[in-house]
């Protein structure tokens, strides 16, 4: 009674053992023992998509095989990271290179070659659990431009994210180039929406050695009339009309500041705000600023009545006499 009370203690415990441990002390022809996984670090994030058959194993992937052995349904697990020769070491097996193949040829060569040794049944689960890093690079409007290291498979989107591009802005293009090598060393430019890129049907994964280029557009805001020069000037987030009155030199003597009006392009049609500038400019009520918006048309018009001097007053006078005195006659 006790040796049979001993027994059943010890196949509890074995049934509560995880399957790495079972293998190390049961193991089959196969052999047993599994690496530790090797987990996500902090901060990274992993391509958004399941990993598919076609996805083209290279060094530094990391791989997980699971093995269903003989008719006791022995579970036998493993983890491979594919070294620099493009190898994983199958223990009682050897050495079989994966790079270069696609998932589902990795899977088939990996069971090929377990057939070749052993002759129990089995069936095997192959994934990729965490694939390489690849490098692409990034130029032009972003936070972070530069070398970036990202997951293969990583799409478009993520990586505009990572570097800032996602945030958008109005000196952002509408859209975003991929400079791409071929294997025939051509290179292909991919023109891309960006748009379409955070709506998902643009975007693509991305590939090493892939440069990313997002160009800027550059904004203006245009300022005329009475101020001391005229012009067009570079559109600022958050600049506001008093800002580029003021950056237009500010406004002459003869400026009606009263007047003042900002055009803009609302809804495909311009619409006209009209601003005292003069209670902003001279009297500091800062409440009836507004801010610019790209592409606004600042006007600041002219006082009629205004002279220079007490000659241009004088002459302006006698003209008018003149004038009506003629028409009288």
């Amino acid at each position: 009674m006790r040796i049979l009370s001993l027994f059943l203690t010890i196949c509890l415990l074995v049934s509560c053992l995880p399957s790495w441990a079972s293998a190390q002390l049961f193991p089959s022809a196969l052999g047993g023992g599994a690496a530790q996984v090797v987990s996500q670090a902090a901060g990274e994030e992993l391509p958004a998509q399941a990993i598919s058959d076609d996805y083209l194993l290279g060094p530094g992937d990391e791989l997980d095989a699971h093995l269903i052995v003989g008719d006791n349904a022995l579970t036998l697990d493993y983890h491979f990271v594919i070294n620099p020769q493009g190898k994983i070491f199958f223990p009682n097996i050897s050495e079989i290179k994966l790079a270069g193949l696609t998932l589902k040829e990795a899977r088939a060569l990996v069971t090929k070659e377990i057939k070749k040794k052993y002759q129990e049944n089995f069936s095997l689960s192959l994934m990729v659990t965490k694939p390489k890093k690849i490098a692409v690079f990034v130029t032009g409007q972003a936070d972070s431009p530069g070398l970036q290291l990202v997951y293969d498979g990583t799409r478009i989107s993520q990586l505009l994210k990572k570097v800032g591009v996602a945030k958008g802005g109005s000196n952002f293009s509408e859209f975003v180039y991929v400079k791409r090598q071929k294997e025939n060393d051509q290179v292909e430019t991919l023109k891309l929406n960006l748009f379409e890129v955070f709506l998902g049907s643009q975007d693509i994964p991305l590939k090493n050695k892939d440069i990313v280029a997002v160009p800027s557009i550059k904004s203006y805001v245009y300022v005329y009339g009475e101020v001391s020069r005229s012009g067009t000037y570079g559109y600022v987030p958050g600049q506001t009309l008093a800002d580029y009155l003021n950056l237009a030199g500010g406004p002459t003597a003869r400026a009606s500041l009263a007047g003042t009006t900002v055009t803009r392009q609302e809804g495909g049609k311009p619409k006209v705000y009209y601003v005292n500038a003069s209670d902003i400019l001279q009297k500091g009520m800062i409440s009836k600023d507004i801010e610019i918006m790209p592409g606004d048309v600042i006007y600041v018009p002219g006082n009629f009545f205004y002279f220079a001097d007490f000659a241009s007053f004088a002459n302006t006078v006698l003209l008018a006499l003149t004038l009506y005195s003629s028409l009288v006659k």
